[in-house]
């Protein structure tokens, strides 16, 4: 049997067995260009939305079809296969009459408690969650988009690298729910690209690489990072438990965060000009110390590797204790604190490590301003953000960290580049001297839900409920 407490090795006998029980889109993300995120209600007769969801099944794109796909991909570089996943809400299970002995419970790869009060609650309501609970700032629901205020029962992703050919499956699927499904609201990605001097990048809509850390969960991956990366200072092996819970119908899921996140990117980019001035430095040098990396993914602490292909991730902050290279405010320290818990709040590197987090965003919205050379925006365009992890608590934690002024260090305050808070207090710049200049709120939460990507055991059986 696979132990989810190490990666997967993909020479195990039993490999191929476990992935064809998984959706894709977990352990390696579906790499496509394109993608639309259907957030739907239940309308149907629950019977009928079960047997539609088992039928659907045949549609879902297994761990192992994508481990087989990626491999064909990159031998023809052609299209590629389209892909699909689902996942479900917590009233989305209960809409389907699911026991509560059925419906996904946290597991993690720390072993210690975790609060299962997120998913029962639903995003709507975690700032509900009594102490000791973690609570981060997002809006009310009354202030999201209009479509995320009702419930959502589920949410199905296709993707594709042909968009013609997704516009094509949105329209069928359309056609495929009528009666069974409502759409709550349908959010369309793609991936944002740049040229650099080491090459393509993908991109987030401030203009910085997105995706260049990420847990590792498969040995045959890390064992290639590490070759290419090194892994003096951090690995980045993860074990399967990160991600993966157990379904109780059988084999294994993982818990789905969606949230759609607004970029204000004019107002993003005017604070590094006004940071410039305070600091004495360019606007570029105060957007990497917002972020952590430069533009195009190398981090401010460590050594840029021989290779400039490779995305630099072989560092550790324990090589910047207090924070002059990389302030204990920048995001990627914010979200990974890298050692920092351990030695500041004393804490257990093994706990830091564990709350970790898969993440799978695409960007979404227009920018003309890149061609043009016209004003960025600073509405209608953002981040579909997701992440899997086996215990929505990760997730939290992160949130909370990024949102909160004393993480990691009282008086730190926000994530400079996702934090939202109403009173941020001002971030200790280290620029010339250490500058009190506050960045905060350039992001803002629309909408979201939390969901459990169930295991192709539990959605076949939906046939048969």
């Amino acid at each position: 049997m696979i132990s989810i407490d190490a990666p997967l090795d993909l020479a195990d006998p039993q490999a191929e067995e476990f992935l064809d029980d998984l959706q894709g889109n977990i352990l390696r993300g579906h790499g496509r260009d394109f993608a639309a995120h259907f957030l739907l209600r239940m309308i149907g007769e629950p019977r009928d939305v079960a047997n539609w969801i088992g039928s659907f099944a045949e549609s879902v794109t297994t761990a192992l079809a994508s481990r087989d796909l990626a491999a064909v991909w990159r031998s023809d570089r052609g299209v590629g296969e389209p892909f699909a996943c689902i996942a479900l809400s917590h009233q989305g299970y209960r809409y389907l009459g699911v026991s509560d002995e059925a419906i996904p419970l946290a597991g993690g790869a720390f072993k210690g408690p975790v609060d299962d009060r997120y998913f029962a609650l639903g995003m709507k309501n975690q700032s509900n969650v009594p102490p000791p609970g973690r609570h981060y700032n997002d809006p009310p629901a009354s202030n999201w988009e209009a479509s995320y205020r009702g419930d959502i029962h589920a949410l199905v992703i296709l993707a594709d690298n042909d968009n013609q050919r997704l516009a094509e499956r949105i329209d069928l699927f359309r056609q495929a729910i009528d009666g069974v499904f409502e759409v709550a609201a349908l959010e369309t990605g793609r991936k944002l690209k740049k040229e650099f001097d080491r090459g393509t990048l993908v991109i987030e809509h401030f203009g910085y690489q997105d995706g260049v850390s990420q847990p590792l969960m498969i040995k045959q991956k890390i064992e290639e990072e590490v070759a290419r990366r090194g892994n003096d200072h951090w690995s980045p092996e993860a074990p399967l438990s990160l991600a993966l819970a157990p379904d109780p119908a059988g084999g294994y899921g993982s818990f789905l965060v969606f949230r759609k996140l607004e970029q204000n990117v004019l107002g993003f980019s005017q604070a590094l000009v006004d940071g410039s001035a305070v600091m004495g430095v360019s606007p570029e040098e105060v957007g990497a110390m917002a972020v952590g990396r430069t533009t195009d993914g190398i981090p401010l602490v460590g050594d840029r590797p021989a290779d400039p292909a490779v995305d630099p991730n072989d560092f550790h902050f324990d090589q910047d204790p207090d924070g002059s290279a990389c302030p204990f405010h920048a995001h990627i320290r914010k979200t990974n604190p890298r050692g920092d818990i351990a030695r500041i709040l004393g804490g257990f590197d093994a706990f830091e490590r564990a709350r970790r987090i898969v993440r799978r965003g695409i960007t979404y919205g227009e920018r003309p301003d890149l061609s043009d050379g016209g004003p960025p925006p600073s509405s209608g365009v953002g981040l579909l953000f997701m992440c899997y992890q086996s215990n929505l608590d990760s997730f939290i934690i992160q949130q909370e960290g990024s949102d909160g002024n004393d993480f990691v260090r009282p008086g730190t305050g926000v994530d400079a580049v996702i934090g939202q808070n109403e009173s941020p207090v001002a971030q200790t710049w280290p620029s010339n001297g250490d500058v009190e200049f506050t960045m905060a709120n350039f992001v803002r939460m629309l909408g979201g839900e939390y969901f459990f990507a169930p295991s192709m055991t539990f959605l076949r059986s939906l046939s048969e409920m």
